[in-house]
C-alpha cells in the first residue's frame, strides 16, 4: 500500500541533532507516512545512524549520495517518494506529534493543494512564535498574495504539504541559496486552493553556525537573482501583485548592497556589489514609485541609479553616523 505522506529529510553534519528530529517524525500521531533520509555525503555517522533506522522502523527509507547540498538532496528524495503528499523538514528541526495530522487533515477536509502551518523559531536566548490565526482558506490568487506579504506564510517549504502532483516537473534549484523562494511560488501557481493555520507545530533552530550562514547569506546575489525572475513571473500572470514582488526584490538587493558596503572587504564583493547594483537599477521606474518606501530610501535608489559607489560612500555615512 502506498503511504499517504512522503516526509523527506536531507541530512549533513547534524549527528547532535537528528535523533531529535527522526524520533519526533516517527512519533507522529498520522501514521501513514514514508520518512525518506537522504545522507547527502555527510562526513560524520550521520550514515550509519540512518540506516539504523531502517531496522526500527519499516517506514524509514534511505539514500546515500555524493554531498550535493539541501536542494541536490530534496530532489534526490523526490525521485523515489510515493506518498499522494510530500512534506520536508530540516535535519537539525524536529516536528510536534500532531503535525502531519493537522496539514493532511487540513487538505482532505477543505480540498486545498497545500496546506501551512506556523512554527517557533529557537534562538540562543529567545523563542520567537509566528502569529496564530483561526484556518483560512485561500485561491491561488489569495496565497501567492499571502506568501509575499509574509505575513500568514512565506517561501518555506518545512512548515507546509503539498500535493504530490502540484510538483510534477518542479524541482529545487541546485549550488544556489534561497532554494525554497525559489521553488514556492511555481508550486501555489499550479495549486487552486491553499489552506493555512495559526498554530506552531515546527520548531526551526539557530544554531551557532548560523550566525556565520546569515552573514553569508546577506551577500549573496541568489535572492536578488531569484526575485528578478520571481517579478517578470508575478507582471506576467499576477499584475496586481507587482508592488509587492518590486519591494521584495527591491529589499533584497539593497540587503545585499548594504552589507557589501559595509563589510571592509569591499574588493572581494566588487563583482556581485555591481551586478545587483545593475539589476536593481534595472527596475528603478517601478521601486522609486512603491508607496511603502520614505524619502530617506528613494534617496538610495536614486543614488545608486546615479553610480553605485554613490550608493556605498552614502550608506558607509549613515551607518557610521549611527554608530553601527
Amino acid at each position: 500500500m502506498k503511504p499517504k505522506i512522503s516526509i523527506i529529510v536531507p541530512v549533513y553534519k547534524v549527528e547532535p541533532f537528528i535523533h531529535k528530529c527522526v524520533d519526533s517524525i516517527l512519533a507522529q500521531t498520522f501514521t501513514e507516512f514514508e520518512l525518506i533520509l537522504v545522507n547527502d555525503g555527510s562526513p560524520d555517522n550521520c550514515g550509519t545512524i540512518c540506516d539504523e533506522y531502517t531496522k526500527k522502523d519499516r517506514r524509514v527509507k534511505v539514500i546515500h549520495k555524493d554531498n550535493g547540498g539541501q536542494a541536490s538532496a530534496r530532489n534526490r528524495g523526490l525521485e523515489i517518494a510515493g506518498g499522494e503528499y510530500i512534506g520536508f523538514v530540516d535535519s537539525d528541526d524536529w516536528i510536534e506529534p500532531d503535525m502531519y495530522e493537522l496539514l493532511y487533515n487540513m487538505c482532505i477536509q477543505n480540498n486545498c493543494d497545500i496546506a501551512n502551518c506556523t512554527y517557533k523559531i529557537h534562538a540562543k536566548h529567545n523563542v520567537i512564535i509566528k502569529a496564530s490565526y483561526p484556518l483560512m482558506i485561500h485561491d491561488r490568487n489569495q496565497a501567492m498574495k499571502a506568501m509575499l506579504e509574509d505575513e500568514l506564510y512565506n517561501e518555506v517549504v518545512w512548515s507546509k504539504l503539498f500535493k504530490r502532483n502540484l510538483l510534477e516537473n518542479i524541482r529545487f534549484p541546485e549550488g544556489i541559496m534561497y532554494e525554497d523562494t525559489a521553488f514556492t511560488y511555481k508550486v501555489i501557481h499550479r495549486s487552486n486552493k491553499v489552506c493555512c493555520l495559526g498554530e506552531p507545530k515546527y520548531h526551526y533552530i539557530i544554531r551557532e553556525n548560523s550566525t556565520m550562514d546569515r552573514a553569508a547569506k546577506s551577500k549573496s546575489v541568489d535572492a536578488v537573482l531569484i526575485y528578478d525572475e520571481m517579478n517578470r513571473f508575478i507582471a506576467q500572470h499576477y499584475k496586481e501583485l507587482i508592488d509587492l514582488i518590486s519591494l521584495k526584490f527591491a529589499n533584497s538587493a539593497m540587503l545585499v548592497l548594504n552589507s557589501i558596503a559595509i563589510s571592509g572587504v569591499f574588493p572581494k564583493h566588487k563583482h556581485d556589489y555591481y551586478k545587483v547594483s545593475k539589476i536593481l537599477n534595472s527596475h528603478f521606474y517601478k521601486t522609486i514609485k512603491l508607496p511603502y518606501y520614505n524619502k530617506n530610501v528613494k534617496l538610495l535608489l536614486l543614488a545608486a541609479k546615479i553610480h553605485p559607489l554613490l550608493y556605498k560612500f552614502i550608506v558607509n555615512k549613515l551607518f557610521r553616523r549611527n554608530g553601527i
